[in-house]
């Protein structure tokens, strides 16, 4: 309970408020990071306190993204478990020659994770995010280009992929559950924070 109640203390306050607004939001396809920052807008403009955030979407962009973060080579982010394996170290290898700017190598998918996390935790809102590898990603990104968002963002569960369990790390944030659910820990997640937060008094 300890860390569970540190990290309570982190991102709701101390003493702890109770988030009386919950939204989950799961990304399945997006319009980039500046549709990402207004949704951010649009959720905490209408009263939002607590965002489950999470998607099972991993693209060459999102995997572009955590190696230029991570300083990896294409063959180390690129999925071993994909029919077509080389291809999509080409793929990658392709889009890190253009650049190794995150929001600039980003899709649709990874941008609009990337916008909303950012609004998000520019306006002190706390995030709960999944297991979801462009989560992962997203969340450093924005971590690094600016550090005060590392305040806001809770991580739910542990990725299973082990390059987005790095870029968590990295982003100094430290999953709350590590189950093997993957994205799917977000909704466990919610549960355990809900639990925690009454447990604190809040």
């Amino acid at each position: 309970m300890t860390r569970l109640a540190d990290e309570l203390h982190r991102v709701f306050g101390d003493p702890p408020s109770y988030p009386r607004a919950v939204v989950r939001v799961q990304v399945g396809d997006g319009q980039g990071v500046a549709a990402g920052r207004e949704e951010g807008d649009r959720l905490v403009d209408a009263g939002c306190e607590l965002v489950v955030l999470d998607s099972d979407v991993t693209t060459p962009a999102t995997r572009a993204c955590l190696a230029a973060l991570l300083g990896l080579e294409p063959a180390d982010v690129a999925d071993r478990g994909s029919a077509d394996w080389a291809g999509e170290v080409v793929a990658i290898r392709s889009l890190l020659r253009g650049t190794r700017d995150p929001e600039q190598l980003a899709d649709d998918v990874v941008g609009r994770l990337i916008g909303l996390l950012d609004r998000l935790t520019e306006r002190r809102t706390p995030v709960l995010v999944g297991g979801g590898t462009a989560t992962a990603t997203a969340v450093l990104a924005v971590c690094t280009r600016r550090p005060a968002a590392r305040d806001w963002p809770l991580a739910g569960s542990a990725p299973d992929e082990p390059h987005a369990g790095r870029a968590l790390e990295s982003a100094g944030v430290a999953p709350l559950l590590d189950l093997g659910l993957g994205p799917a820990g977000a909704d466990v997640a919610v549960a355990v924070v809900r639990a925690g937060l009454e447990a604190l008094g809040a």
